[in-house]
């Protein structure tokens, strides 16, 4: 039995209980059947063995037009279209003196004169006796009933924000895609793109602004693809495309440089120009999957390739991504044991005030010492660590380490120490940077003007909502904020002023060739000069060698990091270090600093 059937059989057991009804009583019994009648969403006529209406519901109003009032004491011929002979009546009638049952599509007619198609139930009602009392028709109307159908297949179908195909639709004309090439002798191109930046934007801005975001690329995409093309979206950010019907690798790129040129302009929301960019991965049939599953999977693989790569770009997927990709997923299980069983280690690097020679900051530097495969730089697993969202969890251990550390020391030497911790620009847009610090320095009891946050000038340069706002509440707390890797960016005198940064580190490559490159020398001059009128304090990273020191004295810069003062120790060797915090000339030797661990000495 079908829920329709099951329930027309206890709505007809609910009636047959219920003769008043029909007699025009309303008792309590009456007066909870017609709440029943006008819940309903079907329409229901009742009428008595002479066929006279005796009762409608708020369904047929709607449906037929006509009031209850004006339809109690008609007969059914009120709806009658005409369209049906004598014939069709006939077979009806016989149905339901032979089964009591009868039910079929028929016309009507509305009381606008509108002639319309139901499919109908029609029920006979007996007494103890067996005798039939009224008879009962449920109808919907069809053409209702299509939009309902067309609904539910948009629901399963189509994505309900962009009105692209969904997964479900995609899979379906891949599928088919891929059938056709086989027996045409040709190639499926299939596209998986990811939005860069999406998530700040959308963390940032809010999501009726991302949504609207994406409403905007979808648009866009379909404008410069053919008809016979599928543009899809899987969900979140991510899109994909079926190109059919094409008879090499060329094609494919030239479609995919069509696309990457949707991002060159930029999307305006809300009054509001936004830039974002894509990566893109691109695998063919049958060159690199002949099913599905495959294909989908090594363009999703290539577009991770395309994005280690840079923003906006697209990668063909090779054989040799499949092993990258899988030693990035192994980096990343491997990366959340570490995070479970404590094996990341900070270790500190001491910065010198050039005209003491003294310590005032440590900076802090991560480090993770796998147990089969040793040494991983940072640069290798912080990107990971970033996509997969492991950075704010590492970032809030580093913080309440380096911060509990830094106090010891303070209080075991009596120094005015600080300590510099490296920030991302996706820590910064996260929105719950500043909470994650102040509980740290709560919980350390560190003064904040001993915390240094440094950031790169890309970060600087990014004007969203969030970064702007967290900064302006870092300097709000007394924190130092200090440009790392100064010199390689693209950030302004109108953003380090804006901000109110405290340090500029002048970047390794320049500290480098400081003797041998003219060049490079009225640089770094031009910078510390710069810095100074600024108000601001220079920092020199990356020094190796004492002529290098020497002529950053002689520039006037204030502050010196690097091997040839020190090498990265961990927490336990620094002891030695700040026992008396003597001028580092006189704690190191030159030569023990170039032959410290190597597994310290990692960018």
């Amino acid at each position: 039995m079908t829920r329709k059937q099951a329930w027309l059989t206890a709505l007809t057991n609910r009636f047959h209980k219920l003769p008043g009804l029909w007699r025009g009583k309303v008792d309590s019994n009456g007066a909870l059947t017609a709440q029943i009648l006008s819940a309903i969403t079907d329409s229901i006529l009742v009428t008595d063995t002479d066929l006279r209406i005796v009762e409608v519901n708020a369904a047929f109003t709607k449906i037929t037009g006509y009031t209850r009032n004006e339809a109690i004491g008609q007969t059914p011929r009120l709806l009658k279209s005409g369209r049906h002979g004598k014939e069709f009546y006939q077979r009806m009638w016989s149905a339901l003196l032979v089964t009591g049952k009868w039910r079929g599509a028929i016309w009507n007619r509305r009381k606008n004169g509108e002639i319309y198609q139901v499919w109908m139930r029609i029920s006979s009602f007996k007494d103890k006796t067996g005798k039939t009392t009224h008879f009962l028709a449920i109808f919907i109307d069809l053409k209702h009933q299509k939009a309902l159908q067309n609904q539910i297949h948009l629901l399963a179908y189509y994505d309900s924000l962009t009105g692209l195909p969904n997964r479900e639709l995609f899979n379906d004309r891949l599928a088919l895609a891929l059938i056709q090439a086989h027996r045409d002798k040709n190639k499926v191109a299939v596209f998986f793109l990811d939005l860069d930046r999406f998530k700040a934007i959308n963390d940032t801005l809010g999501h009726a602004t991302g949504d609207l975001l994406l409403v905007a690329v979808a648009h866009r995409l379909s404008n410069c693809l053919r008809e016979s093309d599928t543009l899809a979206r899987l969900g979140g950010d991510e899109f994909t495309v079926i190109l059919s019907g094409i008879n090499s690798q060329a094609q494919a790129t030239t479609v995919a440089d069509k696309i990457l040129d949707c991002f060159k302009q930029p999307y305006t929301i809300s009054r509001r120009e936004l830039f974002i960019c894509a990566s893109l991965g691109i695998s063919l049939f049958p060159d690199h999957g002949i099913d599905n599953e495959s294909l989908v999977r090594h363009a999703d693989t290539a577009m991770y390739q395309a994005k280690q790569m840079g923003m906006s770009g697209y990668v063909i997927y090779a054989p040799s991504m499949d092993l990258r990709h899988e030693q990035r997923l192994a980096i990343e299980n491997d990366l959340r044991e570490a995070i479970n069983e404590n094996g990341l280690k900070l270790v500190y690097q001491p910065q010198i005030d050039i005209k003491t020679g003294r310590i005032t900051t440590l900076e802090a530097l991560l480090r993770w010492t796998h147990p089969e495969k040793g040494n991983i730089p940072p640069s290798h697993f912080i990107p990971i660590a970033e996509e997969s969202g492991l950075i704010f969890e590492i970032g809030s251990w580093i913080l309440d380490t380096a911060c509990t550390q830094v106090v010891a020391w303070r209080e075991k030497y009596g120094l005015d120490l600080c300590v510099a911790i490296n920030i991302t620009g996706l820590q910064l847009r996260n929105g719950k940077l500043v909470e994650r610090i102040q509980k740290a320095l709560d919980k350390a009891r560190l003064p904040p003007a001993a915390l240094e946050l440094e950031i790169t000038e890309n970060v600087l340069m990014d004007d969203s909502r969030e970064t702007i706002k967290t900064l302006e509440h870092i300097k709000r707390l007394g924190i130092k904020i200090v440009i790392d890797d100064f010199g390689i960016g693209f950030s302004s005198l109108n953003h380090i002023k804006r901000f109110s940064i405290d340090k500029l580190k002048i970047d390794k490559s320049f500290i480098d060739d400081l003797n041998y490159v003219d060049g490079d020398k009225q640089l770094v001059k031009t910078i510390i000069n710069m810095t100074h009128d600024l108000s601001l304090v220079a920092t020199a990273e990356g020094i190796e060698k004492q002529d290098q020191l020497r002529e950053l004295e002689i520039f006037g810069c204030d502050m010196a990091q690097g091997f040839l003062i020190c090498a990265p120790q961990p927490a336990s060797e620094m002891d030695s270090l700040l026992l008396n915090n003597a001028p580092w000339h006189r704690c190191f030797d030159t030569q023990d600093t170039f032959n410290a661990d190597s597994s310290l000495i990692m960018e």
